[in-house]
C-alpha cells in the first residue's frame, strides 16, 4: 500500500512539474509575441508618419529644380519634420550648428538610423529591406538639407561682408557641388518612395502586425 502511494505521489508530482513547465513555456512564448507585436507597432507608426509627411509634400519635393541656389530648403526641412516624432529636430534648421537644436537634430538622426536597422530585424521579407532604405534616405535627405542650409548662411555672410555678387558668393563656398549632393538625395528618396508605393510595402508590413 505504501509503495503504491509513493508511486502515485511521484507520478502526480512529476506530471504537475511537466504541466508547470509547459505553462511556463506557453507564457514565455506569448510574452515574446506580445513584445514583438509592440515593437512592430511602434516602428510601423513611426514609418507611417514619415510616409505621410513625404506624401503630403511630394509635389513640392519632387518639383523640377532650376539651376540656381535652393533657398527654400529650410522650409522643406520644416515640412519633413512636421510631426510629433521629428518636431524636436525642426528647430535645428533655424540656427544650424547652435545648441540645443543641433544636439536634438543629431539625436534624431541616430534614432532614424536605429529605426532603419530595427525594421529589418523585426519585419520579414523584401518589404522590410525596402522600407529600411526609405528611412535611411529620409535621414540622409534631412542631413543634406541641414548641410546645405549652413552653406547658404555662409554664402549670405560672405556676400554681405564683402559686398559680393551672388555668383561670386556661390563660387566662394562651392555651392554647386553641395547643391548636386542635395539634389541626389531628393532623387534617391523619390525612387525608393515609388518602390514603397508600387509594391504596397506599408500594407505588407501592416499584415505582420498580429499576435
Amino acid at each position: 500500500m505504501i509503495k503504491d502511494f509513493n508511486f502515485w505521489f511521484s507520478a502526480i508530482t512529476g506530471t504537475t512539474a511537466i504541466i508547470a513547465l509547459i505553462l511556463t513555456f506557453i507564457q514565455i512564448r506569448l510574452s515574446n509575441k506580445q513584445s514583438l507585436f509592440e515593437r512592430r507597432l511602434e516602428c510601423y507608426l513611426k514609418i507611417d508618419g514619415l510616409m505621410q509627411l513625404y506624401k503630403e509634400n511630394q509635389k513640392s519635393l519632387e518639383a523640377e529644380r532650376k539651376d540656381e541656389p535652393l533657398f527654400a530648403v529650410d522650409l522643406e526641412f520644416l515640412w519633413l519634420t512636421n510631426n510629433t516624432y521629428l518636431e524636436e529636430a525642426s528647430e535645428a534648421i533655424k540656427k544650424p550648428l547652435e545648441n540645443p537644436g543641433h544636439k536634438k537634430f543629431l539625436i534624431k538622426r541616430e534614432e532614424l538610423k536605429k529605426l532603419s536597422t530595427e525594421v529589418e530585424l523585426i519585419f520579414k521579407g523584401r518589404s522590410a529591406k525596402t522600407i529600411s532604405c526609405f528611412i535611411s534616405d529620409y535621414e540622409q535627405l534631412l542631413f543634406k538639407m541641414y548641410q546645405y542650409q549652413i552653406l547658404l548662411n555662409n554664402m549670405r555672410n560672405y556676400s554681405e561682408q564683402l559686398k559680393a555678387t551672388l555668383e561670386m558668393a556661390q563660387k566662394e563656398v562651392n555651392e554647386t557641388a553641395y547643391r548636386e549632393k542635395l539634389l541626389n538625395a531628393y532623387a534617391d528618396i523619390k525612387m525608393v518612395y515609388l518602390q514603397v508605393s508600387q509594391n504596397y510595402v506599408m500594407e505588407k508590413l501592416k499584415s505582420q502586425l498580429k499576435l
